[in-house]
């Protein structure tokens, strides 16, 4: 399925009115589906109604039936009462079904019924009982793993979230936000120019935006702990070029005209005494092993981020004794 078929994030205010119309966010892991999710539900005439997430991944097989639907006293080992699920829990606002690639075809035959007439049977149960829900489907993968007849159904009204790397001019709004959320959290101001947090604009962050966030709080730690103030007093602390610089590795620097000078500060200064043959070997060696880490030891994967092939990713690591 092609990009044309989504709708494009501009157009998630003008969904989210339609609160009839079930919607389904497309997009890599970390780029803000859930945030997404939320944001609709809030827009929406249903906001002052329960917004109930369900991550998919996170539930076992068999247990996710009786969690989405609920169960009646006596349907199984441990069933002593009556138990409503997530869709019940739900009535009158939003459910949020992340990764809804995770469930079986069985499952998903049930959910299609679901969301067709809107009405839910628990397990052990023969009532129909109407639920007055608007669902919100999310996944990080193709939508092809889905059966056709429910793909076609919750694909009708699709939001493609875009990677982090492809909304570059977001990046330092989205940074002073988790700076701005730290410093609430932690009771201390952090201060951060836009020109420091412009170099967050040189990094892949290949797990977008919660990579993102992630970064930006290990930061504010440290410049928390590297402040020599009173920890007990309503201390400033500044997050630096300089700290900022020391925390962007060369696995997550990318090529760039403009600042070449970073990439090789954060690849090891040529120590002196030291040929070219031997350094390049150790951007090598960097950059390889900092490949596969970010792709958990895939090597056709790193080999794509590396710009090489396969068999020549196996022969450099056997090269360096990888």
């Amino acid at each position: 399925m092609q990009n044309n078929h989504f709708c494009e994030t501009e157009n998630i205010k003008h969904l989210a009115g339609f609160d009839f119309l079930d919607v389904c966010l497309l997009g890599e892991t970390g780029t803000g589906k859930t945030h997404t999710a939320r944001l609709i539900h809030e827009m929406s005439p249903r906001s002052k109604e329960p917004f109930v997430a369900v991550n998919c991944a996170e539930l076992a097989p068999s247990i996710i039936e009786s969690e989405l639907f609920g169960y009646e006293k006596g349907a199984f080992t441990g069933a002593v009462a009556n138990k409503a699920g997530k869709f019940e829990a739900a009535t009158g606002g939003t459910l949020f079904l992340d990764e809804i690639g995770e469930l079986s075809a069985n499952l998903q035959a049930k959910l299609l019924k679901v969301t067709e007439e809107k009405c839910i049977t628990r397990v052990g149960g023969n009532r129909p009982r109407p639920v007055d829900v608007r669902i919100i489907y999310a996944t990080h993968r193709n939508l092809d793993i889905l059966r056709e007849d429910l793909r076609y159904r919750i694909a009708a009204h699709a939001i493609y979230l875009k990677p982090l790397r492809e909304r570059q001019d977001e990046i330092v709004s989205l940074a002073r936000l988790f700076v701005t959320q730290f410093s609430h959290r932690s009771r201390r101001v952090v201060n951060a120019s836009d020109d420091t947090l412009k170099l967050l604009e040189t990094a892949r962050w290949q797990g977008n935006i919660r990579e993102l966030q992630s970064f930006i709080e290990k930061a504010c730690l440290n410049a928390l702990f590297s402040s020599k103030s009173d920890a007990n007093s309503a201390n400033t602390v500044e997050l630096t070029k300089e700290l900022i610089l020391s925390r962007l590795s060369a696995a997550l620097v990318k090529p760039s005209n403009k600042n070449n000078s970073s990439n090789l500060e954060n690849l090891g200064a040529f120590a002196p005494g030291e040929n070219m043959e031997s350094y390049l070997r150790r951007i090598e060696t960097y950059l390889l092993k900092n490949a596969l880490d970010n792709h958990n030891n895939n090597q056709t994967r790193a080999a794509k981020e590396l710009g090489i092939s396969r068999t020549g990713l196996i022969k450099k690591m056997k090269r360096i004794g990888h």
